[in-house]
């Protein structure tokens, strides 16, 4: 009896603790479920700097000039775009943005004249009049959107360059097309064509075979044209279609120029006041223009560490305030109301090698003093071992033992006449001029001749040269 209760609280036990297992670990799971259900707030994005191409947010203006070119179907000697009398002036005017590296959209406006002079073989009579024999002018104003890929994008043309090829396309519209016709020379006589290519006043008959008079075609338009010459209704507006390339010059970030040509292929066969057959009219427009970036800076140079450092505070400081500024003080950390000299150094008066601050005594000339400038008995002078210690400790102790410098930090010339060199021994090669002592030159000759080779020195060995140089 006793066993089957103890197996029965065993069995309750284990069953108890695989229940409490699984539903701690469906809490973990729906716990885990509900964390990540939640949203996570969004990292704020930082902005991206602008590409180098990106001058600035506002567009550029540009303004240009050329030729305007008619290319229609209705010419009876063929096409001839090399006719000076098809060549008139055009001016055009817009805005450009480039929008990305490769691609960037221009709205502009184009103001000027076609021309085109049609001859016949007919001779002009009253009834035919200059039918076939037309002289024509159409002022026109157009307005375009275009597309322009650049080629200076990097991959074809580094961005760097100052030559910009590009190409575009768009559409656009002939907002208005004005006809006028030359039909009269300046005194009002009117033009009639012969059939050997003469221009008189009258048509070729037989009695006005010896009495007409040669006419000088004077290309004024004077007649406005307001029906087509074939009757149809006359067209003042059509759609067009430019397209084209063209060559950019950067003078900078500011100004460029540009030389382009663009064909604009119109929906319209009125250009020339005369429609014939189911061929449009178009045009070509060559131009050379000048651009303005509005608003463009000029390009900064990488930012350094010295651009807020304040170099002129730096030379005309004086950090030990004893009058003499930093560039010009010999003798830096002054005490404060020290007297100087004119290099910034504390005063001596009896040159006895203690300044004037720090000197309890004026000494005799030649006296031995200690450190504060009192004179002692020579007689009472123990020196230390001065190979044990040294000399800055003894100079300091007994400042009138110390000879005087020679020469300054910024020159190191040779010693005066009475004091000796030190032994130089196997730095003896490099005294080239044989005076006894290494010079800043001799120096610079041996380190120069180490690296080269000529001189057989260890690396330990030209250590200690330049290390007696300075002790010399």
């Amino acid at each position: 009896m006793k066993l089957r209760i103890l197996l029965s609280l065993l069995i309750l036990s284990i069953s108890f603790g695989s229940f409490a297992q699984d539903a701690d670990e469906e809490g973990n799971a729906k716990k885990a479920k509900k964390e990540k259900t939640e949203k996570e707030p969004k990292e704020k994005k930082e902005k991206k700097p602008r590409p180098p191409y990106y001058d600035n947010k506002l567009p550029y203006i540009y303004v240009g000039g050329g030729n305007l070119s008619l290319f229609n179907d209705d010419y009876r000697d063929g096409l001839n775009m090399y006719n000076t009398t098809n060549w008139k002036w055009g001016i055009n005017a817009g805005v450009e943005h480039r929008t990305f590296s490769a691609v960037g959209f221009s709205l502009n406006f184009l103001y000027g004249w076609l021309g085109t002079t049609e001859r016949s073989t007919t001779p002009s009579t009253d009834e035919n009049m200059n039918l076939g024999n037309r002289n024509i002018e159409t002022e026109i104003m157009n307005l375009d959107l275009k597309i322009n890929v650049y080629l200076d994008n990097n991959l074809f043309i580094n961005r760097a360059s100052n030559w910009s090829p590009y190409l575009f396309g768009g559409v656009g519209y002939i907002l208005s097309m004005t006809h006028r016709s030359d039909l009269k020379d300046a005194d009002g006589n009117r033009y009639y064509y012969w059939d050997d290519g003469r221009v008189t006043d009258r048509p070729k008959t037989a009695e006005n075979l010896g009495t007409f008079r040669d006419l000088d075609i004077d290309n004024k338009y004077e007649t406005k044209v307001t029906e087509s010459f074939d009757g149809s209704k006359l067209q003042t507006g059509a759609l067009a279609f430019p397209f084209g390339l063209g060559l950019r010059y950067k003078f900078g970030r500011k100004f460029h120029a540009d030389i382009s040509a663009t064909y604009y292929w119109s929906l319209s066969d009125h250009l020339d006041a005369y429609k014939n057959g189911k061929q449009t009219d178009h045009f070509l427009y060559t131009s050379v223009g000048f651009a303005y970036h509005i608003a463009a800076k000029k390009q900064q140079p990488d930012s350094s560490i010295f651009d807020t450092f304040d170099f002129l505070a730096l030379d005309q400081g004086d950090e030990d305030g004893d009058g003499v500024v930093n560039i010009e003080d010999l003798c830096s950390n002054t005490p404060a109301g020290a007297p100087v000299d004119g290099s910034g150094c504390p005063l001596d008066s009896d040159n006895d090698g203690v300044p004037d601050y720090r000197d309890a005594e004026t000494s005799a000339d030649s006296a031995l003093v200690d450190a504060n400038g009192v004179t002692i008995d020579p007689d009472f002078i123990v020196l230390p071992d001065t190979n044990a210690v040294a000399h800055d400790i003894i100079y300091e102790a007994y400042p009138s033992l110390e000879f005087p410098k020679v020469g300054n930090y910024y020159s190191f010339e040779k010693p005066e006449e009475g004091q000796v060199g030190k032994e130089m021994g196997d730095f003896a090669q490099v005294d080239r001029n044989g005076d006894g002592f290494i010079s800043a030159d001799e120096i610079t000759w041996a380190i120069d001749a180490f690296f080269e080779g000529e001189l057989d020195f260890s690396a330990a060995k030209l250590h200690d040269l330049i290390d007696f140089f300075f002790e010399q």
